[in-house]
C-alpha cells in the first residue's frame, strides 16, 4: 500500500462515528471535505492559491524529529494566513477519550482552510463533541495556532 493510500485509510478511520465519542467521529467533517494528499519534503511545502482542496496532508520525511516538526508547522503558521497547520508527528500519539486519533505510520503535515475550520468548530461546540477532549489537547489543537 502506497503512503497516500494509507493516509486515504486513515481518513476514512477518522470519519467513523464511534459510540466511545458519544457518537461522534474523531474528525466530524473529514467524509464530506475535500481532500488532497501530497507526498513532499517538509522543507518544500508550499501554501499558495494552487490548492484548492478544504484539507490538503502533507505526508513527509519519516526522520523529522518531533522538535523540527513543531518549528516548521509554527513557521507555516507564521508565514500565512489562509491556512491552521497542525502537526502530527509518527512517535507522538494522540487520543479523544482513549481512541487514538493521529496517524502514527508517517509524520504528517494537516493544513485546513482557516473559515471552513472555524465553521466546523463552531458548529461541534454547539454538541458535547468537545467534552470528550482532554483540557491538554482542546487547547493544543483548538487554541494552538
Amino acid at each position: 500500500m502506497s503512503k497516500i493510500d494509507a493516509v486515504s485509510k486513515w481518513i476514512e478511520y477518522v470519519s467513523v462515528k464511534r459510540k466511545e465519542l458519544g457518537g461522534h467521529a474523531i474528525c466530524p467533517f473529514a467524509a464530506a471535505a475535500s481532500v488532497e494528499v501530497i507526498e513532499c519534503n517538509l522543507s518544500d511545502i508550499a501554501l499558495n492559491s494552487d490548492l484548492n482542496a478544504e484539507i490538503i496532508i502533507f505526508i513527509v520525511e519519516d526522520d523529522i524529529s518531533e522538535a523540527a516538526l513543531l518549528q516548521s508547522v509554527s513557521m507555516l503558521n507564521m508565514e500565512q494566513n489562509e491556512y491552521i497547520v497542525l502537526d502530527d508527528h509518527k512517535h507522538d500519539p494522540s487520543y479523544i477519550n482513549g481512541i487514538q486519533t493521529n496517524f502514527g505510520k508517517y509524520n504528517i503535515v494537516l493544513c485546513s482552510k482557516v473559515d471552513k475550520l472555524e465553521q466546523a468548530r463552531k458548529s461541534l461546540h454547539q454538541t458535547d463533541y468537545y467534552s470528550y477532549w482532554s483540557p491538554k489537547m482542546y487547547t493544543r489543537i483548538v487554541h494552538g495556532k
